[in-house]
């Protein structure tokens, strides 16, 4: 089977974030929405990717297997990037029909090619029904939805062993093939998941009583650490000494992370080392938070959180919404950011009292506009330190958003 996975017009609703990845790559608990396609795909299935024309080059190197905006399109099932796919779902999908969600065109199981214009088939002669699938609308629903998903996610793909509660209560070295220090606390054993090559060091507490705790390969939890479920920590990332990570927390791969973090997805390869508190918040990646950066996630009067993106105020109906940080974006020591801020791609923020509510891409400090050169050239430094380069693509996405936001 191929499965055709699509964005639909909703992408500004998942900014910043969505300026430089596909609705579908977003992180909610666990996995992003393509990585739950491919979990289920088989040996033989075939997966198609449709984006928006400034992200091809980008997602043709993230994903180099499958087939990127291609001039035609195969028949096969189409899938709404934005819905959380599982293949309970998709096996009850039937063809010739096209099915529907209050958000507007969510799948169907297409028999002839579609052409690449447009980049949607023509369905006039389908049958329409309506299906109920859950998904995301704005970027913040990732965050408020992480926990659920971490407790739900199918993670037999992941290979990890949890710690048993018999004998002693912890697997040996050589079981998980990486350390546990004997003085480490673990409650609800069996709901604690631990990949290979992990470091869990003296005095962490991990308590999966209110959800399951999930760390990948090669995770350091350092001393003092406190972890409380549902959590999930991807491989390579830290956890440096005396960190308090707090129910509904979902870090990516390679992340460095210290101080107290609740209720927010960090998407990957991003920074939050030091001491200062990170709540209900999204996490692009290549991002640095500074030493005492803090957000707040909750007004003083308790009401409704407002968010601007780019000039459109939208009341979210939350009470508890924090930061929102694109990619690449940098903010100095003892930031303070405000309830719903928005910070969009490639700014460096510093400065005294609360930052804005919005920072638009590309900001330095309050009132300035970063140099193109010099940003590359500090994203070349961040990758590189990862093992990574900053490719031509990169520089061409970066390079269009730049020359977007100037002439604004």
């Amino acid at each position: 089977m191929n499965y055709i996975l699509f964005e639909d017009n909703r992408h500004k609703n998942f900014k910043p974030f969505s300026l430089t990845h596909a609705i579908y790559e977003i992180r909610t608990g666990i996995f992003s929405n393509i990585q739950r396609v491919v979990n289920f795909m088989g040996e033989d299935d075939t997966l198609t990717l449709l984006v928006r024309d400034e992200l091809t080059e980008v997602v043709r190197e993230r994903y180099p297997s499958y087939a990127v905006n291609p001039e035609r399109i195969p028949p096969g099932i189409w899938l709404n990037g934005s819905y959380f796919w599982s293949f309970d779902y998709v096996d009850k999908l039937e063809k010739s029909t096209q099915y529907h969600t209050a958000g507007g065109f969510l799948a169907a199981f297409v028999s002839g090619n579609a052409e690449k214009s447009g980049k949607f088939p023509n369905l006039e002669n389908y049958y329409q029904e309506t299906m109920q699938v859950e998904g995301l609308d704005f970027i913040w629903d990732a965050v408020h939805l992480a926990g659920k998903y971490i407790k739900q996610d199918d993670i037999s793909s992941l290979n990890l062993s949890s710690i048993d509660n018999s004998g002693k209560g912890f697997k040996t070295d050589l079981d998980i093939g990486g350390h546990i220090h004997p003085s480490v606390i673990c409650v609800k054993h069996k709901e604690i998941y631990i990949g290979e090559g992990c470091e869990i060091l003296a005095g962490v507490i991990m308590d999966a009583s209110g959800g399951p705790i999930i760390i990948e390969n090669n995770v350091k939890v350092d001393i003092g650490s406190m972890i409380k479920g549902p959590v999930y920590i991807g491989k390579g990332s830290t956890i440096n000494p005396g960190t308090k990570i707090r129910e509904n927390v979902s870090i990516g791969p390679f992340c460095k992370i210290g101080g107290e973090v609740e209720d927010s997805v960090i998407h990957g390869y991003s920074n939050k080392q030091h001491d200062g508190f990170l709540g209900h918040s999204y996490v692009g990646m290549w991002v640095n938070l500074g030493a005492n950066t803090n957000t707040s996630d909750l007004k003083n009067n308790y009401g409704s959180i407002r968010i601007n993106i780019e000039g459109e105020i939208i009341e979210t109906g939350h009470k508890f919404l924090g930061l929102f940080i694109g990619d690449y974006s940098k903010a100095g020591i003892s930031t303070m950011f405000n309830t719903g801020t928005y910070v969009g791609i490639g700014a460096n923020i510093f400065g005294g009292d609360f930052q804005p509510k919005y920072i638009p891409s590309f900001s330095w400090g309050e009132n300035d506009v970063t140099d193109l050169k010099k940003l590359l050239e500090t994203c070349r430094v961040v990758k590189s330190r990862r093992g990574h380069s900053l490719t031509k693509s990169d520089i061409q996405l970066i390079t269009y958003h730049y020359l977007l936001e100037k002439n604004c």
